[in-house]
């Protein structure tokens, strides 16, 4: 991966602690995605709130760059990071601490890694065309939550667990710690108005204007 110009020294150690945090004690599903990014050069900003309006957010850098390359190149998934981004506020880290940067990272990667897979799958998509991969934001968002659920639990410390029951990622059944499904169905519908049989919104393609080969 690589950072864009001007952060912080501290920004960037929380960040490169938050990705040491993730490949140490992550499941193998977290620890693969960080790989992939730290591998790749994938591009990681940080800036104001004002300016991410988010606690972090993830996408495409240039897509009409990534159009042309999808047109003229066969991308493989580490190839196609190159063309995508993560970008984490400031007060994140400066308010959430290592908790909150870990957590964007893995939310936000998670949907970095569907973007990047996304996007090499659409320059197959011409001798490959139903291995197409063009999820609807709505699975975009399942996908992160769940993977941020499986880290909290994966991390088990209460402030973590906490966290992710106020969230409703999380809930206790039996005397157990799970993931909750019905929980992160309410989310998506109370924050985001989408749910599973109504609503999904747009997918990867019309996220970002990407066309398949």
């Amino acid at each position: 991966m690589k950072f864009d110009k001007g952060i912080g020294k501290k920004y960037r150690k929380s960040i490169d602690d938050a990705f040491q945090t993730i490949l140490d004690k992550g499941n193998k599903e977290h620890q693969r995605v960080v790989k992939m990014i730290l591998d790749s050069k994938m591009t990681i900003c940080c800036f104001p709130v004002s300016k991410v309006h988010a606690s972090g957010i993830a996408g495409v850098t240039n897509p009409r760059q990534t159009n042309e390359r999808i047109r003229e190149e066969r991308l493989s998934l580490l190839d196609a990071f190159e063309d995508v981004f993560i970008t984490i506020a400031e007060e994140t880290i400066d308010t959430g601490g290592q908790r909150g940067c870990e957590g964007t990272f893995v939310h936000e990667g998670r949907h970095a890694f569907d973007f990047a897979q996304a996007i090499a799958s659409f320059s197959e998509a011409d001798v490959n065309p139903l291995s197409v991969f063009n999820p609807t934001r709505y699975e975009l968002e399942w996908e992160a939550h769940k993977t941020a659920g499986e880290y909290m639990i994966q991390i088990g410390k209460d402030e973590y667990i906490q966290e992710g029951l106020n969230l409703m990622v999380l809930e206790q059944k039996n005397g157990k710690i799970i993931v909750s499904e019905n929980g992160i169905k309410r989310r998506l519908l109370n924050s985001y108005n989408m749910s599973e049989d109504g609503n999904q919104g747009e997918p990867v393609s019309e996220m970002f204007g990407l066309r398949f080969k």
